[in-house]
């Protein structure tokens, strides 16, 4: 009886503990989940850039004198040739004037010489021409040496230089009047009736009047600035670890431009040299400027402007993916926590491409895993959890 009754007790006090242990155990932690799966994956870089014509002209004055107001204004369209500016050149002094008087009379003088040198070099070949015809008879008929006959040649051939020589320096002189010419009809007194025309180069746009009200220019003041409207590219630097990537040709989308759809683009240049920039938290990087041209429509967008570049480095498009945020480090190893049965298990995996927020997952992990997303501090290898739903 009292073995019984020992029996009884010592089961009363068993199940009186495992109702305890199940009171007070632990209850599940809370988590969220994600399953793993294949798809498409994209690992990107992305910074901050704007947009510019790649021609970029700064027309300047070519002479000294009274620039002429402009009437254009910026972002008006100019078609190459277009007058943009004119510009009245300084009337000179009496002292100038003369000075370019004397000088064309110099450059006359020196054309009126090198026409008489081409007369005297014209009659000089023609008569070393008819004085080899006759050599040539007279040596056939033996009567003059080869010695004679090899000089005649010699000196034919030398008038022919002479002659060349002459219409030369006839040319000279000529450019020469016409300069000393040019002069004295740019140079007036007052207002010029041959003013000076600022050209443009390009068909494009007026990016920045310099100069636009009357004032006296000298040569190389610079007046406007024009852009070539078909060549817009974008710019953007880039730290140069990531610049290291990133190739010629590689594919590009302009977002954050202020429409709705990115605007296909692809990567041109990675300019070869570096430089240091201070970011906003002050602290020295070194970047690199990288140029994307435009593939698609730039719509609206014009010099200067502020868009936001992506440079797509890798792309596949069936990858075992796992979110970024079930990704920590553990150890010198890359770990998620997945979930079985009702409770968490450490599980080392090793990462290839990383998406933004995707990674590809090349071992330790299967479709179709359960992977705890952002695991705080009480997630521990084998701790019950409860998924959130």
């Amino acid at each position: 009886m009292k073995r019984r009754t020992r029996i009884i007790a010592g089961i009363i006090m068993l199940l009186l503990a495992a109702a305890l242990a199940l009171v007070f155990r632990p209850s599940p932690l809370t988590v969220e989940t994600a399953s793993i799966r294949r798809g498409h994956l994209q690992e990107i870089v992305e910074e901050e850039g704007k947009t510019r014509m790649h021609d970029h002209f700064v027309l300047a004055a070519t002479v000294t004198g009274q620039l002429r107001r402009v009437d254009l204004h910026a972002g008006d369209r100019v078609q190459s040739g277009q007058p943009v500016a004119w510009i009245d050149p300084t009337p000179i002094d009496p002292r100038q004037r003369a000075v370019l008087e004397a000088r064309l009379q110099t450059a006359l003088a020196a054309q009126r010489q090198a026409e008489a040198l081409v007369g005297r070099s014209g009659a000089e070949y023609k008569q070393t021409q008819t004085d080899l015809t006759r050599g040539q008879k007279l040596f056939r008929q033996g009567i003059i040496s080869k010695d004679a006959m090899d000089k005649a040649v010699t000196l034919e051939q030398m008038t022919v230089k002479q002659m060349q020589a002459a219409d030369s320096a006839a040319q000279a002189a000529a450019f020469q009047v016409e300069e000393a010419k040019s002069a004295l009809l740019v140079y007036q007194e007052g207002r010029s009736e041959l003013p000076t025309a600022v050209l443009s180069p390009v068909d494009g746009h007026i990016l920045k009047l310099i100069e636009q009200s009357e004032r006296v220019v000298s040569p190389g003041v610079p007046i406007v600035e024009i852009g070539y409207s078909p060549r817009l590219e974008v710019v953007s630097d880039f730290l140069t670890r990531d610049a290291v990537r990133i190739k010629p040709g590689m594919t590009a989308k302009i977002t954050d431009w202020g429409g709705d759809a990115p605007i296909p683009a692809r990567v041109r240049m990675v300019e070869p040299g570096a430089f240091t920039k201070i970011s906003a938290l002050g602290v020295e990087e070194q970047r690199v400027n990288v140029i994307c041209d435009f593939e698609g429509d730039p719509q609206a967008l014009q010099d200067a402007y502020h868009v936001e570049v992506q440079v797509i480095l890798w792309d596949a498009a069936d990858v075992l993916l796992v979110p970024s945020s079930a990704v920590f480090r553990s150890g010198n190893e890359w770990s998620v926590f997945t979930v079985r049965n009702g409770r968490a298990y450490s599980s080392p995996i090793r990462i290839g491409h990383r998406g933004q927020n995707q990674w590809e997952v090349t071992e330790g992990l299967h479709a179709e895993d359960i992977v705890i997303t952002h695991p705080s501090t009480g997630v521990r290898d084998g701790v019950r959890v409860r998924i959130h739903r």
